[in-house]
């Protein structure tokens, strides 16, 4: 799912990108792995609309393989920013990963991965949005990220919490999903007995977006909760 949204002329090219990210992940699973795929963009992706999908993952069987992928902006104050956030109003309008946290633990899948490309701290350039408010969660970002991972959960962020999360125009994706799109694909190295995987495919990601930030001189390093 993609969370664009109208937030000025320096927002556009972040926009289309993050909708080219979601497109092309849900792409990539429909024809490879099959199974039933969701793609939220633009005015799709609103928080009631993202609410009511995780809502029916909740019908899921436990043997079930749930990937969910989101990728726009991240505020500041850690929280997820939907078409239809109003910036006056993060609280009620944008998704707090404690919201998030408690949409996901009702997923009774036992193998369930979140990709989160999006950023969680101010940086030019990157897909954040600055906003004059503070967090009132006593659990910091790192620790709630923590929470939501667990035994068969999976949850893998394209940044730090401190961190932006960059995006390449010449990809036409961010650096986080063009390299986990082209692990998914299976590149030699890191598929082991004609299978992928999933830490092999972690390393792969995590290296490629780490040299792809440093050719720009920024930081940026993938985070991976649960196993």
């Amino acid at each position: 799912m993609s969370s664009p949204g109208s937030f000025g002329p320096s927002a556009a090219a972040a926009i289309g990108i993050a909708r080219h990210d979601a497109a092309a992940l849900e792409a990539l699973f429909s024809d490879s792995v099959g199974g039933q795929t969701t793609l939220l963009t633009d005015t799709d992706a609103t928080r009631a609309r993202i609410e009511a999908e995780f809502a029916g993952l909740g019908e899921c069987a436990a043997e079930d393989v749930v990937v969910i992928a989101f990728s726009g902006h991240g505020s500041e104050t850690h929280q997820l920013v939907t078409h239809d956030t109003d910036l006056r109003n993060l609280d009620g309008t944008a998704i707090p990963l404690a919201v998030l946290s408690e949409w996901f633990t009702r997923i009774p899948a036992n193998r369930l991965i979140l990709f989160l490309d999006c950023c969680f701290s101010g940086g030019i350039g990157a897909k954040v949005l600055q906003v004059e408010s503070t967090p009132r969660e006593m659990l910091s970002a790192e620790a709630r990220l923590d929470q939501l991972a667990g035994e068969g959960r999976l949850i893998v962020t394209a940044s730090a919490v401190t961190e932006p999360a960059y995006e390449n125009s010449r990809f036409g994706h961010g650096f986080f999903t063009y390299y986990l799109i082209e692990a998914l694909k299976g590149p030699a190295e890191i598929v082991e007995g004609g299978k992928l995987p999933i830490y092999r495919l972690l390393l792969y990601l995590t290296q490629r977006v780490i040299d792809a930030a440093r050719q720009i001189g920024k930081p940026q390093n993938p985070r991976c909760a649960g196993g």
